[in-house]
């Protein structure tokens, strides 16, 4: 029998770990003769051109595995698949339709199947039942109709440690792409949005093969490995082993260049583990935590457990050494938060200066307790995917679009590393609340959606210049310097650029003191508050911000 698992991931650099894992389970636990092969896509490839991969293996049976970024694909697929296939058996898994099996098989008339949980202990156990014609009854988690209704059997027991995915076929696949790892499952808490913690508890996988996995992802090709793992550090002396073997075998068994992403409750590191990573190489690790809200009200309704002030403390410390690229998440729209509530979280956020700082929605996810409990809270949320908050008692629809106004400034003034020295700047003068400023520039700029950079310049040339005691020549001066540290060629938007029969001069003379810069520097004069020459050396890039080291040279 021959069988395809269909993943379709946001982006082609992603690399999904569910159908290896599947793959896995099936060359290890399949006792009849099955033939598993994966297909890769991605959501912004024509349906059609994946239609054409999966129907080119010519199989029996096809698997999707589905999720909040690609379900509106795979339900155009299944329609498609059923016409060109006739007779193919398609059975679905994921989150996205794990929660709402009745829902998913009554909408979808080809899907046969839904499997639900933990795909690595029911898959094998489906495709031998669709191969010898066992009982369905028999298979954990299988979802079917039967006599005009729609049965669903009890879910497997989950798996201690499941098998390794990592075959030769998907290490084969990385080269340039973000490699996932994942090396335990499950999560401690039980946040009201999220579905990590569905299952209760966290299984750690055995700390060699963690230690195995981390070197073979590292010499795969990708530049990222990016752990799965949903609260890192909640067994804070494993993730000290873990940091520790990363930063012991960097620039050896690891090699230069290759970056490890955590996700991490902030408020859990000790001091021990602080230290340790004080200590490690520049750009080997970054640290994402979500933050979430520093109102006590919304964070005590989602049942999210944090100690605030800790973690605050701990993302100082993180930040401090800045040989961590260390992101933050927020989230707008929880319960009991309101406009001037989520500006409150947001400034303290800022305050941090992380490397990124994500202003997030907040989801009404299927299985989620939040969106049970929706109703009761007075919470309207979009019906289609990823079920976006639209209004709540305390944020209005009015209010949600001015935060995603306020997010798109964040987005390309700060997190894109291009602004940083303007934004100083702005915050300086105009004497603005960050939260105040973000929220002026968002929508003074408006709608931005397929806006050059050069043009977005312009936009914030003309937008800070109007800003109360900002001056255009010093503004001009923060967004050269600016251009030139976050670019690669020294060039200047024209909004910019000033005709100066002096630049051709300096650039010869910065050059004979300078010649290993020599067609590797940008140079620009700055006017404001006494003329002076900027130069950015682009030979090596910050690790951690991926900005290039930019000097004053001299007054002219």
């Amino acid at each position: 029998m021959k069988a395809v698992i269909c993943s379709l991931n946001a982006k082609y650099v992603h690399s999904s770990l569910a159908p290896w894992c599947l793959l896995a389970a099936v060359r290890r636990d399949c006792r009849e003769a099955v033939d598993l092969s994966v297909v890769e896509g991605t959501v912004n490839q024509p349906p059609e051109e994946i239609l054409a991969a999966v129907a080119a293996e010519s199989p029996d049976v096809v698997g999707f595995c589905c999720y909040i970024w690609n379900i509106s694909v795979v339900k155009k697929l299944v329609f498609l698949l059923a016409g060109a296939l006739p007779g193919v058996v398609i059975v679905l898994g994921g989150p996205e339709v794990s929660f709402c099996p009745e829902e998913t098989l009554k909408a979808l008339p080809p899907v046969g199947y839904i499997l639900r949980g933990e795909g690595e202990g029911s898959f094998p156990r489906f495709l031998d039942f669709l191969a010898s014609g066992k009982p369905a009854q028999a298979v954990p988690g299988l979802c079917f109709r039967l006599g005009g209704g729609i049965v669903c059997s009890p879910e497997a027991s989950p798996e201690a440690e499941p098998p390794s995915p990592y075959c030769p076929e998907y290490v084969s696949r990385l080269k340039g792409r973000i490699a996932y790892l994942e090396t335990s499952r499950g999560c401690p808490f039980s946040c009201a949005f999220c579905l990590s913690g569905h299952t209760p508890g966290v299984r750690f996988y055995n700390l060699e093969r963690a230690k195995r996995e981390m070197l073979l992802l590292a010499n795969s090709g990708a530049e990222t490995v990016k752990l799965v793992d949903r609260t890192f550090n909640c067994n804070p002396d494993r993730a000290f082993a873990l940091f520790e073997f990363l930063i012991r075998s960097a620039g050896d068994a690891i090699p230069a260049g290759v970056c490890f992403h955590f996700e991490v409750g902030a408020d859990l590191f000790d001091e021990k583990t602080l230290r340790l990573l004080a200590s490690a190489p520049p750009g080997l690790i970054r640290i994402e935590a979500g933050i979430q809200s520093f109102s006590e009200a919304a964070l005590a309704a989602v049942n999210r457990k944090t100690d605030a002030e800790k973690l605050y403390g701990n993302l100082r410390s993180l930040i401090a050494p800045r040989n961590i690229h260390v992101h933050v998440d927020l989230i707008a729209g929880l319960p009991y938060e309101g406009f001037e509530s989520f500006g409150r979280t947001f400034d303290r956020a800022f305050s941090l200066r992380p490397d990124m700082l994500q202003v997030g929605f907040l989801k009404l996810l299927h299985g989620s307790r939040l969106r049970s409990e929706a109703p009761r809270l007075g919470l309207a949320w979009s019906p289609d995917p990823p079920y976006e908050i639209l209004s709540g008692p305390c944020l209005s629809s009015g209010e949600l679009t001015r935060l995603h106004m306020l997010e798109d400034a964040v987005e390309r003034l700060y997190n894109s590393g291009r602004f940083r020295d303007t934004l100083e700047y702005f915050l300086k003068v105009s004497q603005m609340r960050p939260f105040e400023l973000f929220l002026a520039l968002g929508e003074a700029a408006g709608d931005t959606t397929g806006i050059s950079l050069d043009k977005y310049t312009e936009k914030i040339l003309k937008i800070g210049s109007a800003l109360t005691g900002a001056d255009p020549l010093l503004l001009r001066d923060h967004l050269v310097c600016d251009r030139l540290a976050s670019g690669r060629d020294g060039r200047l938007p024209v909004c910019l650029q000033v005709p100066d029969l002096r630049l051709k001069h300096l650039r010869g003379e910065y050059f004979r003191q300078h010649p290993e810069e020599r067609g590797r520097a940008g140079l620009a004069i700055l006017y404001g508050g006494g003329e002076k020459l900027a130069a950015a050396d682009y030979r090596a890039a910050d690790p951690i911000t991926g900005r290039y080291p930019l000097r004053i040279v001299k007054p002219l």
